[in-house]
């Protein structure tokens, strides 16, 4: 059985400047299986925060009906996810409202699919070792993309687990949390939340998650931070 938990913070200077959060996140257990998403609205968009909001519910939805649908190609969750969220934010625009996005979904066949749009983090764990979506170290200046700007499902970062078997763990995190994350540091962090929180009732785990991070550890940090975490274990085995 899947878990998620997750919480978004004000970040110090969006608190100085009486400024809202920008960041969001989701998280879903249906019959279908499980979704997490975060996303961080760019900053210098005048509606933000009501872009990021809007992703959240639109990678919701659009799972919702994609996962019902056996071997349905990830691009088809892709091209919802963009047409739900821009249905959402006609009335604020869709320049105004960019945003990035990131999530992890389940589909009834068994298929976990990792998909990440802009800047932030996907970590996931398996017994087969570990995967990272991020982009990359390379890329010109703060340039980044998301919805309201990316003109190419190729902008999609995208990886996809045909059957998840044994534990389990994803990790998103909006860049606030994961530009001050060193990378020996990501499992870590990923382990320290479940373990520590992951047994809690989901009101409390959303609680203890949001205080670990306003309680972070980062001299100067400004941003917003958002993490949300998706895990299961694998069914114990009971010889008689």
């Amino acid at each position: 059985m899947w878990n998620i938990m997750g919480a978004s913070v004000q970040g110090p200077q969006h608190r100085q400047d009486q400024q809202p959060n920008q960041d969001a996140w989701l998280g879903r257990l249906t019959r279908q299986g499980a979704v997490a998403v975060v996303c961080d609205g760019l900053g210098s968009r005048a509606h933000a925060a009501e872009g990021s909001r809007a992703a959240c519910r639109a990678v919701a939805e659009a799972v919702r009906h994609w996962a019902r649908i056996p071997d349905a190609p990830p691009d088809l969750l892709l091209r919802l996810v963009h047409a739900l969220w821009n249905v959402r934010v006609h009335p604020t625009g869709r320049h105004d409202s960019a945003t990035t996005c990131l999530f992890a979904a389940t589909s009834s066949d068994g298929r976990l699919v990792l998909a990440q749009l802009g800047d932030g983090l996907i970590l996931l764990k398996t017994p087969q070792g570990m995967t990272t979506l991020e982009p990359p170290s390379d890329r010109f200046g703060n340039a980044t993309t998301g919805l309201g700007i990316a003109k190419d499902l190729r902008d999609w970062r995208i990886h996809v687990e045909p059957a998840i078997t044994g534990d389990t763990m994803v990790m998103l995190a909006t860049d606030g949390v994961a530009d001050d994350l060193l990378p020996d540091k990501r499992g870590p962090f990923m382990r320290f939340l479940v373990d520590h929180h992951g047994s809690f009732p989901a009101a409390r785990r959303s609680r203890a998650v949001a205080r670990s991070l306003r309680e972070w550890p980062t001299p100067r940090h400004l941003d917003d931070k958002t993490v949300a975490v998706l895990w299961r274990a694998a069914p114990v085995e009971i010889i008689s």
